[in-house]
């Protein structure tokens, strides 16, 4: 009996164990983004230096980047939105699953910390805030992933938490990558 108890007691310590690991272990699910600008409306990705983060403006010729309505990728709670010098007006929503996206050099923001917003909600306009906009109207925009656990993702550097930005399912990635009138299907 006692072996019994023993090899028993040691299968429950066991899986006790493996539940944890299986359940911390697990990737976070990606969302449903979309780019964050009025639907139909066309835009250039730009990843420059700074891949996976990408710099938008409008397309065919930049004309009416500066103002454009700035809308939430996707349904999630503000977690920052605050002045910065160099990103100037920042925001970032936390998604769910451990996802965050963080919008920088915002003409205004029209959410603050704890607002829970839909997809496709106003959060402010596109602007060239900050001293790292180089005067030029644009959205810098990160996806990251909260690796660490502390609530937010990091962003404006090489080692922050940033992913490669996903909308409409479509993946834009790439070291100094173009891409020339992408749609919004924000709608």
């Amino acid at each position: 009996m006692k072996k019994r108890t023993g090899i028993l007691l040691g299968m429950v310590l066991v899986a006790g164990a493996v539940a944890p690991v299986a359940a911390s272990a697990a990737e976070p699910q990606a969302t449903n983004f979309q780019l964050p600008f009025t639907c139909g409306d066309s835009w250039r990705l730009d990843t420059w230096g700074h891949n996976p983060a990408l710099d938008m403006v409008r397309e065919p010729d930049q004309h009416g980047t500066e103002g454009a309505p700035l809308l939430a990728a996707e349904a999630g709670t503000v977690n920052m939105s605050f002045w910065h010098d160099n990103a100037g007006n920042v925001v970032q929503i936390n998604h769910g699953g451990g996802y965050h996206t963080t919008y920088i050099h915002m003409e205004s923001r029209a959410v603050n910390v704890g607002d829970t917003v839909a997809q496709g909600q106003q959060i402010g306009a596109v602007g060239r805030t900050g001293a790292g906009a180089n005067d030029h109207p644009h959205l810098h925009f990160e996806l990251g992933v909260d690796a660490n656990g502390d609530g937010e993702a990091s962003w404006g550097k090489a080692d922050s938490e940033r992913v490669n930005a996903s909308f409409n399912g479509t993946e834009y990635a790439g070291a100094s990558q173009t891409w020339r009138n992408v749609a919004s299907n924000n709608c």
